[in-house]
């Protein structure tokens, strides 16, 4: 073994030695200070502290009993809980509850942030020495239910500047066979630049009704006016929003464009094109676009006809971002703000590595990484900035 090797070695162990030391001595400090708070609780309770006389004595000690709490900082064995005559019950952990709730936070915390439930077992044996079931770890991520609940129901703001809408897939079991289940969701920006997930509910990103009801659903809760939608091409969702919000303005994800009409360009010629095409919708405004996407259609109609075609096609829809704040662009004229979320669930839920049983355990840890995630703040225009018209969703 190297001079280098020993040094490492000695190292990690010196701290591995030092972490069990400390926490020792913590656990220690903790165990001092609850024997402290339940025989103060006691004392309390009785009228009288051990061994005094008192005319306001209200009952009697009557020995220990011995038992274990699992703290954030590790398991406290055979701590004597002072019991009276008249049986009196500690108000500092319930009788039969072996978990303190901050502890099962924890838990619940880094199940939601993506470690799988054996790994919970690992990290949680790691900090308090012991390691929980499986079914304690399910039964803490399950109180989320009750929040997600009332989540689904909250009313909503009247407008939102900024509207985002899409749809994923989540693998859930039906009748014992892993199958794809799709999810719809908004994301809005409210008129403070707050953004915040609206609503997501299960349905067919072909089908039209399921739009019509998601949208509905904000509707219901209190949302009457978007100032601009931004999604893909989806049929579907663009008739149901534009049946649902027909004042709304439209931006079409200048990236699932660009992947569109690069699907009629050959393999082989599209990386000489992509730059090209990419900087239409990277202009210092709305003329140099027009006129940048004039000699783009000049170059190169002989040569990709049907590429050109298809640029052509909801061309418009792409170009509402030069409309707006030019701060915003950056944010609305692509679909990202909404795929990053997905993407965010995604990647926790793979960690799990496993399908989910049922769809309301997918919804449910779809809500709770919402929940647990920070998004940014987009900076507003003064108030007294009149937003430009732009072109409406029922006529795209």
């Amino acid at each position: 073994m190297t001079h280098h090797q020993n040094d490492t070695q000695e190292r990690d162990e010196s701290q591995a030695t030092f972490a069990t030391l400390l926490r020792e001595k913590v656990q220690q400090a903790v165990r001092t200070a609850l024997i402290s708070v339940l025989e103060a609780e006691v004392d309390a309770f009785i009228g009288a502290v051990r061994y005094e006389r008192s005319e306001q004595r209200q009952d009697y000690r009557n020995g220990h009993y011995s038992r274990s709490l699992e703290t954030s900082m590790g398991q406290i064995d055979d701590l004597p809980v002072p019991r009276t005559r008249a049986g009196h019950q500690t108000q500092l952990f319930e009788r039969y509850h072996r978990r303190r709730t901050d502890l099962d936070q924890s838990i619940g915390e880094m199940f939601i942030g993506g470690v799988s439930m054996a790994r919970v077992g690992e990290v949680v044996e790691t900090l308090t020495g012991t390691k929980p079931s499986a079914s304690t770890v399910s039964r803490v991520f399950h109180t989320l239910e009750s929040e997600y609940e009332q989540w689904k129901t909250r009313k909503l703001a009247k407008r939102y500047v900024y509207a985002f809408a899409d749809g994923t897939y989540f693998t859930v079991i039906y009748n014992h066979e892993g199958c794809k289940m799709p999810v719809l969701a908004v994301v809005g920006i409210a008129q403070s630049g707050e953004r915040e997930v609206l609503a997501f509910q299960v349905g067919d990103r072909e089908n039209e009704q399921a739009w019509k009801d998601l949208l509905q659903d904000l509707k219901d809760r209190g949302v009457k006016e978007v100032g601009v939608w931004i999604s893909d091409g989806n049929q579907a969702m663009l008739n149901a929003i534009s049946k649902q919000f027909p004042d709304s303005a439209r931006q079409r994800c200048v990236v699932h464009k660009m992947d569109n009409v690069l699907s009629y360009v050959p393999t082989k010629q599209q990386e000489q094109l992509k730059p090209e095409l990419r900087a239409l919708f990277y202009q210092k405004d709305r003329e140099a676009a027009d006129q940048a996407i004039a000699a783009f259609i000049e170059k190169y109609q002989k040569v990709y006809p049907t590429a050109t075609q298809c640029l052509q096609r909801d061309l418009e829809a792409c170009l509402t971002f030069y409309a707006y704040p030019k701060e915003h662009w950056k944010t609305i004229r692509t679909n990202n703000v909404i795929e990053r979320l997905f993407g965010e669930v995604k990647r926790r839920s793979h960690k799990m590595a496993a399908a989910f049983r049922t769809e309301g355990s997918c919804l449910l840890l779809f809500y709770a990484v919402i929940r647990s995630l920070h998004f940014n703040k987009l900076t507003m225009p003064a108030p007294s900035t009149k937003q430009p018209d732009a072109e409406i969703v029922h006529n795209s």
